[in-house]
């Protein structure tokens, strides 16, 4: 059977998806929650110049994995992925319990789980756009609440039905593990699971528990350095290059606001490409290990 990539335009081969970030949002409203208008992201003048500067700066795929009740606009990543010939593969899912609709308590775990398998088979409401992920499946601060754990189940199944890939979001890296358990006894593939905000984690022996199960995981924050040194983040990934683990890490920035953008005078998503893969690369990271990273693992965790 072909392997294929599911984008917002169609399904393409997976050499056809260049240096990719893992975890990114471009259109996205958080305001509803957050009561300000920063962490909104929007087909605008100010994205369009931000992803001319992405392009340029080496990106070939974006993964988008703004979700159900998180401001999912799919037919406004079709536009952009078309205007910018920008292969983008959008999200099915839930967030974590402080972001969920109210539809998550009102819908039982069978009947999300044959939600995000219509999303990701059938396509998006009327739009025709398909998900491509089940994606980011959250868990609080310290904890996977009960509302949490029917959702985390749901995606399981539906991952199990679909074959498609699976991402998390671990609240400031926190439960990677316990995630990593919950999809292990549920039967879930975990080479097609990739753990989210690892790079906000800095516990090594949780990292390499999680590597050894078989998952990806991601250091998908980068430029975020007021939630954590640079010095503390790069540490951690080449502790776990020289480990062996090239094969299970993938990197992006999850840029959530208008303020992160480089035309706002943020680090803006060329962040990843500008700046820290040379930092990488002078702290004697290779390029093969970089094409590892940034095209052979997404091709192959986002293949189904």
């Amino acid at each position: 059977m072909t392997k294929k990539i599911r984008t917002v335009t169609g399904d393409i081969s997976p050499e056809s998806f260049g240096p990719t970030m893992i975890h990114e949002h471009l259109i996205l409203d958080l305001s509803r929650i957050r009561r300000d208008d920063d962490p909104v992201l929007s087909d605008s003048e100010e994205m369009n110049r931000e992803l001319e500067r992405l392009k340029a700066a080496g990106c070939g795929g974006v993964v988008e994995v703004t979700n159900r009740g998180m401001g999912r606009d799919v037919e406004a990543l079709r536009r952009l992925s078309e205007r910018h010939r920008l292969p983008i593969v959008a999200a099915t899912g839930y967030y974590k319990q402080s972001y969920y609709p109210e539809e998550v308590r009102e819908l039982s775990e069978v009947e999300i789980e044959e939600l995000f398998v219509r999303e990701l088979t059938e396509g998006i409401g009327d739009t025709g756009v398909r998900a491509g992920i089940i994606a980011e499946i959250g868990s609080s601060l310290h904890e996977m609440t009960d509302e949490e754990a029917k959702v985390f189940r749901a995606a399981a199944r539906a991952q199990k039905r679909t074959g498609a890939p699976l991402s998390t979001h671990c609240e400031l890296g926190t439960l990677g593990p316990e995630q990593v358990r919950l999809f292990d006894g549920l039967g879930v593939d975990l080479a097609k699971v990739s753990i989210g905000h690892q790079d906000l984690n800095g516990n090594r022996d949780e990292y390499e528990s999680m590597l050894r199960a078989g998952v990806y995981i991601q250091f998908d924050t980068i430029g975020k350095n007021h939630y954590r040194p640079e010095s503390e983040r790069l540490s951690d990934l080449l502790y776990l290059l020289d480990r062996g683990y090239v094969g299970q890490l993938m990197l992006s920035c999850d840029i959530t606001k208008k303020s992160y953008l480089k035309v706002n005078g943020g680090f803006g998503y060329e962040y990843l490409f500008t700046r820290f893969i040379p930092k990488l690369m002078e702290n004697g990271v290779s390029k093969r290990e970089i094409e590892a990273m940034m095209v052979e693992n997404p091709r192959r965790f986002l293949s189904f």
